[in-house]
């Protein structure tokens, strides 16, 4: 029994990678957060500026980490649905 071409399938490929792209600056964001807080905790003291200091600079760290990580997976969706579009144009 041979696969047939299902379009649908790369479509739901395509919106999965976005909702993980969506996901994963949200992800880093809060991670990068936890992260500075516990680092600028440990770093301080105990010193509430030394917390805040790292609780900014870990969620900028990790909102960029997160921005980098979406663009690749939104590329990657892109690159699915051109390859889906020019399937759908050249169908005879």
């Amino acid at each position: 029994m041979a696969t047939e071409y299902n379009p649908e399938l790369i479509q739901k490929l395509a919106d999965k990678l976005y909702s993980q792209a969506n996901s994963s600056i949200v992800l880093g964001t809060l991670i990068g957060f936890v992260a500075g807080g516990f680092f600028g905790l440990s770093a301080s003291h105990e010193s509430p500026i030394g917390v805040v200091i790292g609780v900014v600079l870990g969620s900028i760290v990790g909102y960029l980490i997160g921005q980098s990580r979406a663009f690749s997976l939104r590329v990657q969706a892109q690159m699915a649905l051109c390859q889906r579009q020019i399937e759908l144009n050249t169908r005879r």
